[in-house]
């Protein structure tokens, strides 16, 4: 097991103070949730002071930064899902700056790594299994989304239903087990070489490490914006 973080050493000790003991800190308490709750609530208290902050005529740097961070994800979304995609910018938007966040958080000096437990991970890709498919019979109906499990003619339909609806269900397997995979993987890589090299090492290991925190809140965003357009596309007959 990998150290807890400072947030989560000082919280349980907290904790400890008025008398909750170890066993259930570590049960409803361990790092990834520590850490999942830290930045929800690091969130909520930071962006509404930010949001105060802006301006409509001189926006600041960083105030450019968001808006072209929203404005790229905005884009990518109407491309892949259509001209209904400014209804699930906030969900799927959401989605790749809070994942980016968390991994984020696992190169910060006293914090930890959210996404390195599949309890973070799997209920991500749950939400967005069943996002995806609440939005197809949304706007399809249930007979209408039921028919693209059935494949492109009807004879087919005994042998294509099962394999749709298997890999449908492996949609979320495969979101959050990529998602554990790769940060974990990075992680504890990148953990070794420091510990071995920490004099030359730490510059190049961080820049490969920034870019597979993005790639994969990136990733995991896509994929999801996918399912959606792929759920909500109405065939024309």
């Amino acid at each position: 097991m990998h150290e807890p973080s400072l947030v989560t050493y000082f919280l349980h000790m907290l904790l400890k103070k008025f008398g909750v003991s170890e066993a259930v800190l570590q049960t409803y308490l361990p790092d990834h949730v520590v850490m999942v709750l830290f930045l929800v609530a690091l969130s909520a208290i930071a962006l509404p002071l930010i949001r105060r902050r802006f301006k409509v005529y001189k926006p600041g740097g960083f105030q450019q930064i968001l808006e072209l961070t929203v404005e790229g994800i905005r884009g990518l979304l109407r491309d892949i899902i259509g001209h209904k995609a400014d209804e699930h910018l906030v969900l799927l938007g959401t989605f790749g700056i809070f994942i980016f966040m968390m991994n984020f958080s696992g190169m910060v000096p006293g914090l930890g790594l959210a996404t390195s437990s599949l309890w973070v991970t799997v209920p991500l890709a749950l939400i967005s299994f069943v996002y995806y498919n609440y939005h197809g019979v949304k706007t399809q109906g249930v007979g209408n989304y039921l028919k693209h499990f059935c494949g492109p003619i009807i004879l087919l339909a005994p042998l294509m239903f099962p394999i749709e609806i298997i890999s449908h269900c492996a949609r979320p397997l495969s979101l959050s087990v990529r998602l554990f995979g790769n940060m974990f993987g990075e992680h504890q890589v990148s953990g070794v070489f420091m510990g071995l090299v920490p004099a030359l090492v730490p510059i190049p290991v961080m820049v490969i490490g920034l870019f597979a925190i993005v790639l994969q809140a990136f990733i995991f965003m896509l994929l999801s914006a996918v399912y959606v357009g792929g759920a909500i596309e109405v065939e024309d007959h």
